[in-house]
């Protein structure tokens, strides 16, 4: 995880994680080992029925971003 922030301004009560992979493969790896571990449908049982909205974006760092 890189950040984990909540809005203050625009569109209130949203809380965004920022995760950063070295490639789209291996983010896909992490997501196949996310989805077979055993406390996953548990978590997700909980945690579903209290989101309203989510969305996802796939981003690229700018060249002159700190993040990389």
């Amino acid at each position: 995880m890189i950040a984990a922030m909540a809005t203050e301004v625009g569109p209130l009560n949203q809380y965004i994680h920022l995760w950063g992979y070295e490639s789209m493969a291996d983010r896909d790896a992490r997501r196949a080992k996310l989805a077979v571990h055993p406390d996953w449908p548990t978590y997700l049982k909980k945690a579903l029925p209290l989101f309203q909205h989510m969305e996802n974006k796939i981003c690229a760092p700018a060249p002159f971003s700190p993040i990389r």
